[in-house]
This record gives C-alpha cells, structure tokens and sequence, in this order.
C-alpha cells in the first residue's frame, strides 16, 4: 500500500511539472501569436519589390534582301542594385569589382571629364561636362580639377580607402550620381563583359551584394566598314539629349543608348522597342519570394534600299579610283587625290543602291579610335556622299541644254562656233577648252564645249536655266532620311553674301557650265542622272524600303514610289528634248570626254563628265580641280543613275572608270542571282 501510495504522490508531482510546462508554452504561445502575434506577422510577410528593367534588342538593320548590316548579339552586363546594395558596403564591393575586371582586362564606366593622373586636369574639348560636373558636386563655375577631385573623395566617402583606388571610384561613382543611381534605376558598372568575369562574379555572389549579371544584347555588325556613315552610331544619352528629347518618353532611361547619326538615329524610334521588366521579391533577409517577368519587345527591323553587295564593291571602285588618280597625279606632278564620293539610284524607284565615302573609318573602332578619325586632314567622318558640296562643272551643262530645247531657244540642228573664246562682251572673254568649230547641241555636250554653254546660257537667262536644274534636283534636298546638305544655285543674292562682292554679267555664264557659286552633293548628283533618264521626272530619293517586325514575319510599313518634281509643259516637246541631252551624253561615252573608258564598253551609257575649278593650287602652282560624273543606263532601259565626285582628281573623265566599274559589279552580281527576288525577301 505505502508502495502504492509513493508511485500516486510521484505521478501527481509528474504531472504538475508538466502542468506548469505546458502554462509556461501556452503563455508564451499567447504572447506570440495574440499579444505580438501582429509584429510577427508582419515581419514574416514584410518583403521588398526590386524592379529591374529588361531592355529590349535593338531592331536590326538590313538590305533590301533581308542580309544583315547593324544586328545583336547576346552580352552579359554587370548592374549594381541598390535595393541589394547597402550604402556602407558600396566602396568595398566597388573595390572588389575593380579587381576583377582588371584581373580581366575589362572596363568600367567612367565617363568622368578628369584626367586618371596626378596633377589632376580636365579633359579637352569637353567643356560643357566639365561645367556641369561642378555644378553637380556644388562647386562654382571656377573651380580646378584638384578641387573637384577633392570635392569627390569628399562627396563619395573615398578619404580612408587605399590611394590607388581613389581616383578609379570617384570616377565610377560620379557616373553613377549623374546617371540617377537608385532604387529605381540600376546603374551598368560594365558592358559586354567575358564570361571570365561572369563566372567570377557569380563565384563570389556572397562577397559582391547588388552586383547583378544581366543577359543583354549588344550592336554587332558584320562588316564593321559596311556604309558606316548610312548606318551612323549609337551612344549613351546626353544630358542635353535627355532634357530636351528623352527625359519625357515613357520608355527611356537615363544610362540607354540611343542612335546619335544615320539610321540609328532617322530611325530610334522603329528601332527602339519596349523594355520588359523584372520584379524580384525580397524578404528582410534576403531570400527571393517570387520572381515575376514582363518580356521585352524588341525593336523593329528597317530594311534598306541598298544592295549589300553592290555597297561593298563601290567602296572597293572608289578606293580604287583614288588609288589611281593619286598614282596619276605623281607621275604627271599634280595635286593628289583626297577624298571622294559615289552614289549609285534605281532610276525606277530613286531608292539608294549604293553610296561610298572615302576616306571611311570602322564602327568597331570608332569610339576607341575618335580623336585619331576627328583629327584625319583626309575628313573620315565626313559623309562625302550626302554632305559634301562641290562645283557640278560640266555635268550642269545637261540642265542648260533641256532648258534651251525646251524653251525653243534651239534645236536639234542648231549650231553655234565655237572659237575658242567667248567674244560677245569686249571686257570678258572666257575660253574654251578646244577650238571645236560649229557645234549642235549633241556635239555641245559630247565634247563638252564651253563656248557653245555660254551663249545659250546667255540668251536662257540665270533663272530659267536655274530652275531646270533645280526641277532635275541641284540646290534641293533629295529626300534622304538621314542628313543632306542642300547645296545651292548661282544667284546675285547668295553670290553677294558669300564673297560680298556685286554680281556680273559674267557671271551668268560661268553659271551655265557649272562654276560660278554653284555647289551640290553627289547624292544631288545621282538624283539629277536619274531626272534626265525619266526625262524631266525627279523620284524621291530614299534610303529605306520597308519596316518589318523583328523577326521579318510582318510587313509594317512600305516605302512608296514618290515624284518629287517634274518638267512641266508639253509632254513631246519634254521627251523630244531629253531625247536630244541623251543623245549628246551617249555621244560624250562613246566618241567624247569619257570615251577611253566607255567608248567600246558592251553597254550603251550615257554621261556627262565634269572638270570643276576649285580655287586652289596645288603644291607645284597647277590648278586644283574636283572630278565629277553623271551617268545613266543601259539607255534602252535605263537601271542605274550615278553621280560621283572625286577631290583634287583633275579632269572628270577619269571618273568614268568608276561607271564602268559599277556597271560591271552590277550585272555580275545580278547574272549570279538570275532569278528575280523582291525587296525584302531573304537571300540563302
């Protein structure tokens, strides 16, 4: 019984300690769940929404069938997050990330206008960023480049990290500040990184907090020196860009890049696309609840009128041209070649074919290589083709024959001597060339007399036969898409505002044969061929075919045949005296001024050449003279317009080895691919 008795007292003293357990849990288990139970459940479900914007590819860049020009290809970016960034860790992950993309042979952005070395100066030629770096860091207008660097190491809390990296982070944190780091905008410490430093990266995540690899795109170009002018560029947005162009657009960001010339830019908004975004929730600790895309939309594709081809070969012809009139030049001791333009139309549509600047440069290179292309004498950033200007010479003297024809002044059998001077003023005689006897209109232009243009010139008047040349399209934009000079015509006005001196009657006729104060561009120059194979009927001239989706599935947009301008009156009289220009430039091909290189070529071609005064003398007191062309054909079915200029080059026959030369590459290439293929359809 007592046995008995000890196990009960035993079993109610186990019992109440288990009691008093059990109240000790339920009391805490009350003050977690209802007297704190709100804060815990609070802190469990508290999270932070990161949201990282997905840029979307560029749209590519494409001929007329479809073969790639500007395209993407896959890169890894590195993003600093400030979300996953503490603010007194940033230095330190800043330093670590130095060290691996040096170790790496990588870059960073740092676009600070100061130099990296002691004494401390600002970069030239960059005074607006050095004016608005100081007004970003709140120093006066004033100040040196030591106070700014202090005004930095101040700024960005550099004072105690070790010397060698001082001036490296106050350079990638002023990037960051003037490209708005923050919990909104990530900043790209690196682009286009190697997968060396991927690995790296994601091999020390732990170490790096808010370094962020980021799958991208970046521009890639097939062939680099591929129409680089057409093509143009694309760079970050500048402050001045942002305030005045992007700041209000839903889809940019500070850090973008945009297209800053050609197509890149005639086109940002095509090409743009529609960033996607990722929202990444965090909680308190760390640890990602939820992941949550919206994909971008890449940019459409703009699909050219050029012939990628046909473009490589006359960037090939006319380095070529210049190669050989350079070597000319030094055996007959004349001014040497410079620069040069060729510009090849479809006489049917004006749509581009083909369109070479020379000297050129590389778009791989041209950031890295800029100050050596800004500093080139030669001008390789110079896009000849559209934006050079230069005396038509000769070739003008097309316009004054329609012009004459049209107007009744002449006829087909009308003849005027030719001397060899010009005799009608007693006080001013210009010459001619030759003494070429009596010559038509047909003969005229064959063999490009002078004597017989200025008289006709005389009689038609400076306005009547300005304004033929300005209908077949001198002095007037052409229609490009992307930036043209427009040139101008011979006039009292702009001759007075130009030289300041009084317009003579001189004048009037050094008008007529293309000299005077005459200017236009090469582009000007085809679009003027192409007018007089239409006879009269001036095409838009353009650069791009169509807009596609990015994939090439859907035709967005298609670019139209447009009349620009027209010769206006009776529609025979029209033909009969274009017919009659035709004849004479098909005459300067076979028996006239570009007869050693057309004479017996297998196609009829009709041209005009041009020998253009400069003003200038070369280096042994000659002359300096510009070369110019026109050209058309074949003419029983007229295909191509061309119009090519080449600088210090001498007499404008020479040119027409270039003619030959396109035509050539031309039907080559167009026999190799028989069979007929659209616009816009790809090529195998």
């Amino acid at each position: 019984m007592k046995e008995q008795a000890k196990l009960k007292k035993r079993a109610l003293f186990l019992l109440a300690g288990v009691l008093v357990v059990l109240a000790v849990f339920s009391a805490k288990l009350f003050q977690l769940q209802v007297v704190e139970g709100a804060d815990y459940r609070d802190k469990a479900t508290s999270t932070t929404l990161i949201e990282l914007p997905l840029p979307a590819a560029r749209g590519e860049i494409v001929d007329r069938y479809g073969r790639a020009i500007a395209t993407n290809r896959a890169a890894y970016h590195l993003w600093l997050i400030k979300a996953m960034l503490p603010d007194d860790q940033l230095n330190e992950v800043l330093m670590r990330m130095v060290d691996i993309l040096s170790a790496n042979g990588e870059s960073w952005n740092d676009d600070a206008p100061l130099t990296h070395t002691e004494p401390y100066q600002f970069e030239e030629g960059r005074d607006a960023d050095v004016e608005r770096m100081k007004s970003n860091l709140g120093l006066a207008q004033y100040a040196t480049a030591q106070n700014v660097y202090d005004k930095m190491i101040e700024t960005y809390d550099l004072e105690d990290i070790p010397e060698e990296y001082q001036r490296i982070l106050a350079g990638i944190r002023y990037q960051m500040q003037y490209e708005e780091y923050s919990n909104a905008t990530p900043f790209v410490l690196a682009s286009d990184v190697s997968m060396k430093t991927v690995a790296t990266v994601k091999e020390n995540n732990l170490d790096l907090p808010g370094v962020y690899v980021m799958e991208g795109t970046v521009r890639s170009y097939p062939d680099s020196t591929l129409m680089p002018h057409i093509i143009g560029t694309v760079g970050k947005i500048y402050a001045e860009e942002w305030e005045s162009t992007y700041k209000n657009k839903d889809n940019y960001k500070m850090n973008d890049l945009v297209g800053k010339s050609g197509i890149e830019l005639a086109y940002e908004s095509t090409l743009k696309g529609v960033d996607g975004k990722m929202q990444i929730e965090l909680t308190r600790t760390g640890s990602v609840v939820s992941t949550t895309v919206v994909e971008p939309i890449p940019g459409d594709t703009v699909v050219l009128t050029i012939d990628k081809n046909l473009q490589s070969e006359c960037q090939k012809i006319l380095e070529n041209q210049v190669m050989v009139l350079r070597n000319t030049a030094k055996a007959n001791r004349e001014g040497e070649a410079e620069g040069a333009a060729l510009v090849v139309l479809d006489v049917k549509t004006g749509g581009v074919l083909a369109a070479a600047t020379y000297p050129s440069y590389d778009l791989n290179l041209y950031s890295s290589n800029y100050s050596v292309y800004a500093s080139d004498e030669l001008l390789p950033l110079l896009n000849r083709a559209f934006t050079g200007l230069y005396r038509p010479g000769s070739t003008f003297k097309c316009s004054v024959a329609a012009e004459g024809l049209i107007e009744g002044l002449i006829t087909p059998d009308y003849t005027y001597y030719c001397g060899g001077t010009y005799t009608y003023w007693s006080d001013y005689q210009p010459k001619c060339t030759h003494h070429h006897g009596n010559e038509n209109v047909r003969t005229a232009l064959q063999d490009s007399c002078n004597i017989f243009f200025y008289d006709l010139g005389r009689r038609l008047g400076l306005d009547a036969f300005n304004s033929m040349a300005s209908t077949l399209g001198f002095g007037q934009k052409t229609g490009l898409e992307v930036g043209e000079a427009t040139g101008n015509l011979s006039t009292p006005e702009y001759h007075l505002e130009a030289t300041g001196e009084d317009w003579q009657q001189g004048n009037v006729v050094q008008s007529a044969i293309g000299q005077q104060d005459t200017q236009v561009t090469p582009v000007q120059l085809a679009t003027y061929a192409g007018a007089i194979a239409n006879n009269g009927t001036r095409y838009r001239t353009h650069l791009v075919a169509a807009i596609r989706s990015y994939d090439f599935s859907e035709l967005i947009e298609e670019t139209q045949v447009e009349v620009a301008a027209q010769v206006e009156g009776d529609p025979a009289t029209i033909q009969a005296a274009f017919d009659q220009v035709e004849q004479g430039m098909l005459l300067a091909s076979r028996v006239g001024t570009a007869e050693q290189f057309l004479g017996t070529y297998q196609y009829q071609i009709a041209s005009k050449t041009g020998t253009a005064e400069t003003g200038k003398y070369d280096e042994y007191g000659n002359k300096e003279y510009n070369a110019t062309i026109v050209a058309y054909g074949p003419v029983e079915e007229p295909e191509l317009a061309i119009g090519a200029v080449a600088e210090v080059a001498g007499n404008g026959y020479q040119l027409a080895r270039s003619v030959r030369d396109v035509f050539d590459a031309y039907y080559i290439d167009k026999n190799q691919n028989s069979t007929p293929v659209a616009n816009g359809q790809l090529l195998p």
